[in-house]
């Protein structure tokens, strides 16, 4: 059964705005729709809320418009993609990698794979039996490794996923960064790292943090990675040794880090802070608003979201304003495979992109 949809155009101000009435949750109206999520508290870095569906949804996800530029940002309007989560209202989308604008891999906390090869046409490919997928990378469309709460890691070589392969069999696997198809580092949240380097079944263990959770890594190759945890501090791996780190953040813990290269990486809190990594040295400021991911395709320029459906751009060493692009929803994962370039997901499975290219 198709939902009913209604754009509402309106007009002034020299131009025209569009709302689009669907399932979205908070902040977008959405007339029968069965899940949402209340106003997040902007200084709340992972609160999502769900509830049981009053009604029964069909298998097959329903249609919608082509999604069309959401006022001056430039961001599609949020569009549903994860059936099988919606299913299951504990499970939300938690990693997206993206290759390019409408060449995406996604995970959800139900042990899902999506894939999308057009802004429109998302599909699961694959299920982690172990469930629980917290992070995916993509060297490739050939290359893929997403991790597991269950200490697990999933490899996608050519056209085939690999089963869950216990790496980590202390601690719950929190992320995967994989800046080609013979390198990768995951972390845990018991402080360790874990390094791929060609063999699937074969993923060396380091240890790095003896002062919280590692929460984030960063490679942009495979010479240099960055790592942050929960009590604010960074860890940086060159050329194969990890640093004994260092603290930045002393109010709050890291929830996201993101390096264009080793000579640029930034970290957020979730609570207002960012901390931005240039000429080897740590500078913490303010975003503005509580981003809880960042993306950062380019040196000096990245990309935050935030729990309230917000997004700001760094650029030329400053935050833009906030811009309202997804209600009030938290946002659960990002990834900008370019400059002007951006996919977000949010905790009702909806993903809503910005490519300034076809704008």
């Amino acid at each position: 059964m198709i939902a009913a949809v209604t754009v509402v155009v309106i007009a002034g101000g020299g131009g025209a705005a569009f709302a689009l009435l669907g399932r979205h949750g908070p902040g977008q109206a959405s007339p029968g729709a069965s899940r949402s999520t209340p106003a997040v508290n902007p200084t709340t870095s992972n609160s999502t809320s769900s509830q049981t569906p009053t009604t029964s949804p069909s298998l097959t996800p329903t249609a919608s418009p082509t999604p069309v530029p959401a006022g001056s940002a430039g961001w599609t309007y949020p569009k549903f993609v994860d059936q099988q989560a919606f299913t299951n209202n504990d499970d939300t989308l938690s990693g997206l990698s993206c290759l390019s604008a409408t060449q995406c891999f996604a995970v959800d906390s139900g042990g899902n794979v999506l894939q999308a090869d057009a802004k429109t046409a998302w599909a699961v490919v694959h299920t982690d039996s172990a469930a629980g997928l917290n992070s995916i990378s993509c060297a490739s469309a050939k290359f893929c490794v997403g991790v597991d709460s269950s200490g697990n890691a999933i490899v996608l070589s050519g056209a085939t996923w690999s089963d869950p392969i216990a790496i980590d069999t202390q601690s719950q696997l929190s992320d995967v960064s994989c800046p080609t198809a013979s390198f990768c580092v995951a972390v845990d949240d018991y402080g360790h790292a874990f390094t791929y380097t060609g063999q699937v079944t074969r993923w060396a263990q380091s240890i790095v943090d003896n002062n919280g959770q590692l929460t984030s890594v960063s490679c942009p190759s495979s010479k240099f990675c960055a790592a942050v945890d929960s009590s604010g501090y960074a860890f940086i791996n060159s050329n194969g040794t990890w640093d004994s780190g260092t603290q930045v953040d002393t109010n709050s813990g890291f929830t996201r880090v993101s390096c264009a290269s080793s000579a640029f990486c930034m970290a957020v809190d979730g609570n207002g802070a960012y901390a931005v990594l240039t000429n080897n040295h740590w500078a913490q400021g303010t975003v503005g608003t509580s981003a809880v991911r960042v993306s950062c395709p380019a040196n000096g320029y990245c990309v935050a979201v935030d729990a309230a459906g917000g997004f700001s751009t760094y650029q030329n060493g400053s935050w833009s304003s906030v811009v309202k692009i997804d209600g009030n929803n938290t946002f659960s994962a990002l990834s900008c495979p370019a400059v002007a370039t951006c996919v977000g997901a949010d905790s009702n499975n909806n993903v809503l992109s910005y490519d300034q290219a076809n704008t």
